[in-house]
């Protein structure tokens, strides 16, 4: 096998978080600073334990999660630009899918950092375990199977960022080791990184020590949620099947998500004398077929969905987050400082000139904000009046007209309810807490996210024939969409129940589901990729990508997106260059810079 051409940097630096990482400034620059401490640190382990936190270390840097964000979310009808982003060139022509090789977030060199620690702690490990008792087999397996987690997640983003990647197994550590390598297919590295994740998955640890006495009996919040667990390689697998098409192994993992989460939850939440009201709860479908456990906003309680997994966050329904909690301005921690430059933050050092105060470079499309004004509402993406998702999701008072995100930035939602309708939402006092602290956790996996996995899976297995098999599938993927929906409208009135027409009709049930995962899931990096495996189960069509042609409007073409190989990011420009075995797509030109794809 060939390895990719990388800048090697012979750096090496361990802080208390694991290796202490420094940004790539080069586009494909994995730095394998362990090769200088083989010799001396791969002795017990404590190395690995520090090469392992290293790793997730790694994945909070601003430009993994940003990238995380903006390719999955950018170029979607979700959010543009916001009157901050005027000094952010590279993101406007992303928003107006204007692509060009020489664009900033084409570089995907952190993840492939992240990648080569991964493979560097794969091929180390078994050393230590040789050298050292203490480090048993199990935690060896455990080990391995964690960082093969993380190798796959890391090149899941990619091939659905970029669709063909450079893919390799193994470690770099010297610079004989180095050699060019051609990307491989999207197809190809699916079904590798699939085969890699069922081979260790029974290894993986389930639930790790407690570290807190919040995590035992009774607990409010959950601390393995910030490490892999065998639920986030079934996450992962999940949403890997959905886009392969397998979907009983789509329904298979989601339902060992389900089983451990139900187990959690009789363990930790369901003795009724001491639950407090922001627990989960059973939640059932009006049919009785579907029970699940999760938050529940109410008219007296509109905001404990939001509080619990935004807001506090490690919530009950995570399965698999990056946590940035810190105990205070005044203590170090690791900033989420691209959720903080991108959708807002109550810190005043703030990043490219931002000139409305606790606003970001993003902002919710304009559609979207007004879906609630006025009296009766066009509810093209959110179901209600009383769907608190709108109201949680973004804020629209006087001070920010055009809409600012604040899921994923704000630390607390509060709002109240008169009759079917909020008040106080249009005043000046903001209903959120946005903290000075850029603490706010990044969520990869949660559960409502796998349950409409699951629905999308009866779905796709069902065809349009009302017969009595494509029926069951269609009731059973409803009851999911019902529970979802419900558990976040406050109006008993406005809730979905199995009396919809839409509950007896299998497009009606697809445009349903897709409405509820754009809802459920918005401003958090799954739109674009979601509108890409729509396309892909509809043999490559492209119409649900037409109206973004609005939001490019005078500032890009009416039909970006000709071609299937258009939703897919460039080659950065110096990679290209750095490697004969990479080619430019051939959509872009690789002569010049200013050329777009919609020429």
């Amino acid at each position: 096998m060939k390895y990719i051409k990388l800048s090697i940097v012979r750096q090496a630096c361990i802080a208390c978080f694991g290796l202490l990482m420094i940004s790539c400034g080069d586009f494909l620059e994995i730095t394998p600073r362990d090769m200088v401490t083989e010799d001396n640190f791969w002795d017990e382990k404590n190395d690995v334990d520090q090469m392992v936190a290293g790793c997730y270390t790694a994945m909070q840097s601003e430009d993994f999660i940003a990238r995380c964000l903006i390719w999955g979310d950018l170029r979607g009808p979700d959010v543009d630009g916001s009157s901050n982003a005027s000094n952010h060139d590279d993101l406007y022509q992303a928003l107006v899918n204007n692509l060009m090789p020489s664009n900033q977030f084409t570089s995907w060199s952190q993840f492939y950092y992240v990648i080569n620690k991964c493979n560097t702690i794969i091929r180390m490990a078994p050393e230590v375990h040789e050298k050292d008792p203490a480090y048993r087999q199990t935690d060896l397996q455990a080990t391995i199977a964690e960082m093969t987690a993380l190798r796959s997640l890391c090149y899941w983003y990619l091939i659905r960022a970029f669709d063909a990647v450079p893919f390799y197994r193994d470690a770099v550590q010297q610079e004989d080791e180095v050699q060019n390598l051609a990307p491989s297919s999207f197809d190809t590295v699916l079904n590798e990184i699939i085969s890699d994740l069922e081979s260790v998955k029974s290894n993986a640890l389930e639930h790790y020590a407690a570290t807190s006495n919040a995590d035992g009996d009774l607990g409010t919040y959950n601390s393995n949620c910030n490490r892999i667990t065998r639920s986030a390689i079934n996450a992962m697998l999940c949403d890997m099947y959905l886009w392969r098409g397998d979907y009983d192994r789509v329904i298979a993992c989601a339902d060992e998500i389900l089983a451990v989460k139900k187990t959690d939850y009789e363990r930790n939440y369901s003795k009724s004398m001491v639950m407090n009201a922001a627990a989960p709860e059973p939640l059932s479908s009006s049919s009785g077929n579907f029970t699940t456990y999760l938050y529940r906003s109410t008219q007296n309680y509109p905001n404990d969905v939001f509080n619990a997994i935004f807001g506090i966050g490690n919530s009950y329904e995570s399965i698999f987050e990056l946590s940035f909690n810190n105990t205070g301005l005044s203590s170090p921690y690791l900033k989420n400082t691209a959720l903080a430059y991108l959708y807002g933050s109550g810190n005043v050092d703030a990043k490219y000139g931002v000139v409305n105060n606790g606003a970001g470079l993003l902002r919710p499309m304009s559609d979207i904000v007004s879906e609630a004004q006025g009296t009766s509402g066009k509810w093209n993406v959110f179901r209600c009046l009383t769907d608190t998702r709108y109201y949680c999701s973004m804020q629209c008072d006087e001070a920010y007209s055009e809409g600012v995100i604040r899921k994923g930035v704000a630390s607390s939602f509060m709002i109240s309810t008169s009759g079917n309708k909020y008040v106080n939402y249009s005043s000046t006092s903001s209903p959120f807490g946005l903290p000075a602290a850029m603490n706010r956790n990044w969520i990869f996996y949660r559960l409502t996210d796998i349950l409409l996995m699951k629905a999308e899976a009866y779905l796709m297995k069902s065809s349009s024939d009302a017969t009595e098999a494509n029926q069951a599938l269609w009731s059973k993927a409803f009851d999911i969409l019902e529970v979802v929906a419900n558990r976040s409208i406050t109006s008993t009135s406005q809730q979905l129940n199995n009396t919809n027409p839409a509950a007896s009709n299998r497009e009606a049930l697809q445009t349903l589901l897709r409405k509820e995962r754009r809802a459920e899931l918005m401003f958090e990096g799954k739109t674009w990729f979601d509108m890409i495996r729509y396309s892909k189960q509809a043999g490559g069509d492209l119409g649900d990508f037409n109206g973004i042609g609005a939001k490019c409007g005078s500032r890009g073409s009416s039909n970006p997106f000709p071609s299937w190989a258009h939703l897919f990011w460039p080659y950065n420009k110096q990679e290209v260059k750095k490697n004969p075995n990479l080619t430019q797509k051939s959509i872009y030109n690789k002569d010049t810079e200013n050329i777009s794809i919609n020429n």
